[in-house]
């Protein structure tokens, strides 16, 4: 039941997340707008909701890595399941942005922008998930192995040794700026191995079914979410908002082990979170139609405080009802 309600609990927190960086994302700290009422707004939902990426990946770890069964079983339902949507949402996005181009009268910069998204394995922002989880899943096998014939202490210094590479990386890319290096652009296919540590980390909990201590994790998760939401405004936010940042990564290993413990309660879920890769695949359509019918009108009417999770709650349910209706269609059914 808690991994029903971390589902669901993760998905919405990306269409908070997405919804909330409209207001920050193009904002430097040489903008005058930058921590003005609005931008404070949009720091404090992005900066309480960046444990969401985390932990779809945690669970995938959890579920995925003690399962016992043949490669070639496992491989066969991964391809089914991740290849489909691959191609059939990279498809749908790359006319959604022409779209866009078209709307505002650029259509070539949309085709740029294609041919530009497809080479970094994001068609569309949030698609980079996507191509990145299957990376994931072709070293499954071998995380596999390591967890079944690996000691408790061996494990646990390859996660903490991953996370280390993965933070002081993230780092180093938001440092190098200021020191006049230019970080190099690399392939999509390099992106998965900052993941490896919450992927096996998630395998690790399951494994050895690690203890709670609430009271640990509930103060280690609000000194983080307060690190974030203070360190993206004094210093440089692109870092505190990483998912591998080191306070995103304490602040996400609490969460899934409180949501673990202690919402392990039927919520009556479980629909939402079968249909929740939906879900996040479908959310940007409504977000962007929604953003260009309604946002300024909203604005006008209610404070922004109010107006980021009313927003989301309006994204996830018109995502929640036409990923239903899609997953009654026989072939789109596949594609969700």
């Amino acid at each position: 039941m808690w991994a029903n309600n971390l589902r669901v609990f993760a998905v919405f927190a990306v269409i908070v997340l997405h919804t909330a960086s409209g207001f920050i994302s193009s904002i430097e700290m040489t903008d005058p707008n930058y921590g003005n009422y609005d931008w404070w707004a949009g720091n404090f939902f992005d900066s309480i909701t960046r444990w969401c990426v985390p932990l779809f990946v945690m669970i995938s770890g959890y579920f995925l890595l003690c399962k016992e069964e043949a490669n070639i079983v496992f491989f066969r339902k991964r391809v089914n399941k991740i290849l489909i949507p691959i191609l059939f949402w990279s498809f749908i996005f790359s006319l959604w942005v022409l779209l866009i181009a078209y709307v505002r009268g650029d259509i070539e910069q949309g085709y740029k922008e294609i041919v530009r998204s497809v080479a970094l394995g994001r068609p569309y922002f949030h698609l980079w998930y996507l191509f990145m989880i299957p990376l994931l899943y072709i070293i499954t096998p071998i995380l596999r192995l390591c967890l079944s014939t690996w000691g408790k202490s061996e494990i646990l210094f390859f996660i903490l040794f991953s996370f280390f590479l993965a933070a002081i990386n993230v780092l180093f890319n938001n440092v190098s700026p200021d020191l006049s290096v230019k970080p190099e652009v690399t392939l999509f296919t390099n992106v998965f191995l900052s993941y490896i540590g919450y992927y096996l980390l998630g395998g690790y909990i399951n494994r050895f079914q690690i203890k709670t201590n609430s009271k640990i994790c509930i103060t280690v998760l609000f000194v983080s979410l307060l690190i974030t939401i203070l360190g993206s405004y004094f210093f440089f936010y692109k870092y505190f908002y990483s998912y591998l940042s080191l306070n995103v990564i304490l602040a996400s290993v609490s969460l899934f082990l409180l949501i673990k413990k202690h919402i392990n309660i039927n919520l009556k879920l479980s629909h939402a979170s079968k249909l929740s890769f939906g879900i996040y695949l479908v959310h940007p359509i409504f977000l962007d139609i929604f953003s260009f019918l309604a946002k300024h009108s909203f604005l006008s009417t209610i404070n922004i405080f109010w107006y980021i999770p009313l927003f989301s709650v309006i994204v996830f349910i018109s995502s929640y009802i036409t990923v239903i209706i899609m997953s009654k269609t026989k072939y789109i059914s596949k594609c969700i």
